[in-house]
């Protein structure tokens, strides 16, 4: 071989090389990857870039899928990303920024929806209004562009009717009427209005549902003859039981709230639910935002069939990962069991955690790998259960305090879940005789699990499992 053309020869095998490793360092989800969507990971659009769409809205313009979220970086306040196969996601733009208008300069937006009005030609957007140094002024907000991908004007924002307003959504009907939906007086009622034809004001309430049931992120669907809403209950950012509830008229009487998922949603909060047409069905998404309560930037995202058992029963199963078809209108997915849990004491709403000298509770973060825990099944009703870093044991003092410690056959590592309502329980010790409990230290003040032989000390758990 020729001196020149070894030196071909070399340069052609650094650059395959070259492209063999950046392939190989391609984030999930980067350009090119029709993978199935990896639930509760970070999603990447195709420039490799993490996606900022929370709190979105789903928008389908031609063959393309549009995302439109809120994002929180800089000095941008609503993004865009679009995809024809809802699993890569492209990068078109900011629709609303901090210079877009003086009245958001100071503003957080919240949970951003887009439809289309065919008469005007434009694309509307409403959307939660709040100042950032104030969470009080609860409030919608219009913006309106005659291209999805383009920056929106801004209009303004106001209390529809006098009425608060926060987390909120937008719906067209197949007759062209739009309505607005939002969590009003506090968040404990959720408001229905239909909007005007030019869609950029409020026409008339048309409901008012389930006084002082405090529900909130409402995503709304219809599906045959009926329309269904999926919504969360007000715990901040940490996850909660969803319920769904139906109906055959939005003017009209809706179905009472059920039950759906798990006792966290799998560990999300609704904020949209696609319907995915094709040439052999229609099939439904449920899109939910997995909230990181301690770093926001951690949060990610979480896409889940809708199984429809009949004209008004729908579920929600969990799917570690989840492939789209939307040319044939189909979705699929592979289930997993978790394997490990998350420990969350209702009285304080914060989990369990080891500390350097004992066990207390700290909020929920999902990249905390020192939350998890994994119950160990020993037969008669009796579980052990086992910190899943430090590999040993919860376990319980002669003075009632928890501890952890290595695996032994005594009685103090034995526990029986006593199940409750809605997926509580009452963690009772064979050795203590005594219900899991947390309380201030009398030295420290600090949380303590302790074990409480008292009725009145005894504390419901949420064995939550870790879906990921």
């Amino acid at each position: 071989m020729s001196k020149r053309n070894k030196r071909i020869y070399l340069l052609s095998v650094a650059i395959i090389l070259a492209i063999c490793c950046m392939l190989a360092n391609k984030p999930a989800g980067a350009a090119g990857s029709k993978k199935p969507i990896q639930n509760g990971q970070k999603m990447y659009d195709t420039q490799s870039n993490i996606i900022n769409a929370h709190g979105g809205g789903f928008t389908k313009v031609g063959d393309y899928y549009y995302w439109i979220g809120e994002n929180r970086h800089n000095d941008v306040l609503v993004s865009c990303y679009r995809s024809k196969d809802l699993q890569s996601w492209e990068f078109r733009g900011d629709l609303l920024t901090r210079k877009s208008h003086p009245e958001l300069a100071n503003a957080n937006i919240e949970r951003p929806k887009v439809i289309y009005n065919e008469a005007t030609k434009q694309f509307v957007m409403w959307m939660h209004y709040e100042l950032r140094s104030d969470y009080g002024y609860a409030r919608a907000a219009v913006a309106v562009s005659s291209s999805i991908e383009q920056p929106f004007t801004y209009l303004r924002s106001f209390r529809p009717l006098d009425n608060m307003s926060r987390d909120c959504n937008l719906f067209l009907d197949d007759d062209g009427v739009a309505y607005f939906i939002s969590s009003t007086r506090e968040n404990r009622d959720m408001n229905i209005y239909e909007l005007t034809s030019s869609y950029l004001d409020i026409k008339q309430k048309v409901s008012t549902l389930w006084v002082d049931a405090q529900r909130e992120a409402p995503a709304l669907v219809k599906r045959g003859s009926y329309y269904f809403m999926v919504t969360s209950y007000c715990t901040g950012w940490e996850p909660n039981q969803g319920k769904y509830a139906f109906t055959s008229s939005l003017k009209g009487k809706w179905s009472s709230l059920k039950d759906v998922g798990s006792p966290t949603t799998f560990d999300t909060q609704p904020t949209f639910i696609i319907p995915i047409q094709g040439s052999k069905s229609t099939s439904y998404l449920y899109v939910g935002d997995r909230w990181d309560p301690t770093q926001y930037f951690e949060s990610t995202y979480v896409f889940l069939p809708i199984k429809f058992e009949n004209d008004t029963t729908l579920s929600i199963s969990w799917n570690r990962t989840v492939s789209i078809d939307t040319k044939k209108g189909s979705v699929s997915g592979k289930s997993s069991t978790p394997k490990e849990y998350r420990i969350k004491c209702r009285n304080t709403g914060k989990y369990v955690i080891p500390k350097s000298e004992f066990i207390g509770d700290v909020k929920l973060s999902y990249t905390n790998d020192s939350l998890r825990w994994v119950v160990e099944h020993v037969g008669k009703g009796l579980v052990k259960i086992k910190h899943s870093t430090s590999k040993q044991y919860l376990d319980v003092n002669p003075d009632g305090a928890c501890r952890l410690s290595n695996g032994t056959d005594s009685r103090s590592q034995l526990w029986q879940i006593q199940q409750q309502k809605d997926g509580w329980s009452y963690l009772a010790n064979q050795q203590a005789g005594g219900m899991l409990s947390i309380t201030k230290d009398a030295k420290s003040s600090l949380p303590m699990l302790r074990c409480a032989t008292s009725e009145s000390g005894k504390q419901l758990f949420l064995l939550a499992p870790a879906y990921e």
